[in-house]
């Protein structure tokens, strides 16, 4: 009988978005110890000098609730195996945060990257207005690769005076809506996924309850 491979989490986030929207920010507000594969940009990017991911972001958290109800916290793996007690009876998930770069020719990164994923952040600049076709691009790559697996479009950088609305930003993209964050805020960047989180116990939840159906009418 062949051995039963586990997953090392209860839910795998694919964390996407065009070049510099703020995906490896997010995952390291979340997650400060997240690994990053990176290089420094040769050239600055709308006035600023940094790193940008070449490989892959991974970060690991806990999304720990006393109640179901609760939106409870997100706490990183580590702080969490260090104050496990204080957790005692919560609900316990652990997320991976998989990030993948945002430029349009490492789509063979993004490929590689998209196996097991069970919800996407989708992450996009709403003050760099010049990107919005590439947000466009990845976020079709995106929808065929998944189909409509769930996933959260969100309005990074609202913190900026230049920043699009979330509305703006759901009409230009053509989703029913998106969640505006600075990504650089711990409590933002935990709403937005927590919201995720939601969606993906409401789709395990209708999918038990269709295979529930299923085996029922079977059994007639």
């Amino acid at each position: 009988m062949p051995a039963v491979t586990l997953k090392p989490y209860d839910y795998k986030v694919y964390v996407t978005g065009p070049f510099q929207a703020g995906k490896t920010t997010l995952i390291h507000t979340l997650d400060p110890k997240a690994i990053s594969i990176e290089r420094e940009m040769r050239e600055e990017y709308r006035g600023e000098k940094g790193t940008t991911t070449t490989g892959f972001d991974l970060g690991r958290v806990i999304w720990v609730r006393k109640e179901t109800s609760h939106d409870g916290l997100i706490v990183p793996k580590y702080e969490y195996e260090a104050e496990k007690s204080e957790y005692d009876g919560w609900i316990a998930r652990e997320i991976e945060l998989r990030g993948v770069p945002g430029q349009l020719h490492f789509k063979f990164v993004r490929d590689t990257m998209r196996a097991n994923t069970d919800g996407v952040l989708m992450i996009v600049d709403s003050s760099d207005y010049g990107k919005i076709g590439d947000a466009s691009a990845i976020l079709a790559e995106t929808t065929a690769a998944f189909g409509d697996i769930p996933l959260e479009v969100i309005a990074n950088k609202q913190d900026r005076n230049d920043a699009a609305t979330p509305e703006e930003v759901a009409s230009w993209l053509g989703v029913a809506a998106a969640t505006g964050i600075s990504g650089k805020d711990h409590e933002m960047a935990k709403d937005a996924l927590v919201r995720l989180l939601r969606k993906l116990e409401a789709d395990a939840m209708t999918s038990e309850e269709q295979s529930e159906e299923s085996m029922k009418a079977s059994s007639i």
